[in-house]
């Protein structure tokens, strides 16, 4: 369906957390692959998931425990497992490194799945509005231990899972799931500076989910669909800079990021366009 994730879908296997009361009000077949048939559904309330919900915290750890961000069990029942549903791929045990497994914590004799990436959102009182919770993956913290592309397959596939029309988001400026999202759209800013977060650095975004936008970004991946040119270039460790376009935000002065980061030497910019995008 998507050559180039061919290595992604032939060596893991996409999976799906969901309580019995949220599971029927998900898209099972998204972008045309069916979940119920080639896909592991898993109840988060069942005793018998366990180790793979303790193996989801483990991947969370290692992905955010260094910012001082790692998810604590109950946040990830409370805001993610009870309102939304947990989407991503897995692997089987076996098919890890030893030095993978050991990073995990797997348990010594267990040959089930593995989860390799999570996507989790949850439902604003927005029509259709989903706030990403978590977007992550095992290469981002063992390079190589996956196929590539899973982090991108993960968002394309989970987003229509839920059924979501727009995607709103916090990251650092220098995160580089920034790519990712842009991935599938351009990411209209809402906060270039943020007070509120633990990391005043981070920005706030909003991507309108448009469903041909999302199948292209996995037929033509490292591409940014849809995005209209930039107008100028952002170096995002200035923070005057950061601090100066949150001001022109709060007057009402629209901007969005429309490509990927680009990083020459110790300068990392990303490519803004000041005015409204469709």
């Amino acid at each position: 369906m998507f050559p180039h994730f061919k290595r992604a879908f032939d060596q893991c296997q996409p999976y799906v957390l969901a309580t019995r009361m949220v599971a029927p009000r998900l898209e099972w077949e998204p972008l045309g692959f069916d979940l119920k048939k080639r896909g592991l559904v898993l109840d988060p309330q069942s005793r018998h998931n366990e180790t793979f919900l303790q193996m989801m915290q483990n991947l969370d750890r290692l992905s955010f425990g260094p910012h001082g961000m790692a998810m604590p069990k109950w946040v990830f029942y409370d805001c993610g497992v009870m309102p939304s549903a947990v989407f991503g791929f897995c692997g089987p045990a076996t098919s890890l490194e030893p030095w993978v497994r050991r990073a995990l914590e797997v348990p010594d004799g267990y040959t089930g799945p593995v989860p390799l990436t999570i996507f989790i959102a949850i439902p604003t009182p927005e029509p259709g509005a989903w706030f990403t919770h978590t977007l992550c993956s095992i290469n981002q913290v063992a390079e190589g231990a996956a196929p590539a592309g899973l982090r991108l397959l993960s968002l394309c596939l989970g987003v229509r899972l839920l059924k979501a029309e727009m995607l709103y988001g916090t990251l650092q400026w220098r995160s580089d799931r920034i790519g990712s999202f842009v991935g599938i759209g351009p990411l209209e800013l809402v906060t270039a500076y943020t007070p509120a977060h633990s990391f005043r650095r981070s920005l706030t975004f909003r991507l309108r989910l448009k469903r041909f936008l999302v199948e292209a970004a996995l037929i033509k991946p490292g591409t940014s669909p849809g995005a209209p040119p930039a107008t100028h270039m952002l170096d995002v460790d200035d923070e005057a800079a950061l601090v100066a376009l949150q001001s022109e935000l709060e007057n009402g002065i629209p901007y969005a990021i429309v490509g990927a980061p680009e990083t020459r030497g110790s300068i990392v910019q990303l490519p803004l366009r000041r005015g409204a995008v469709e």
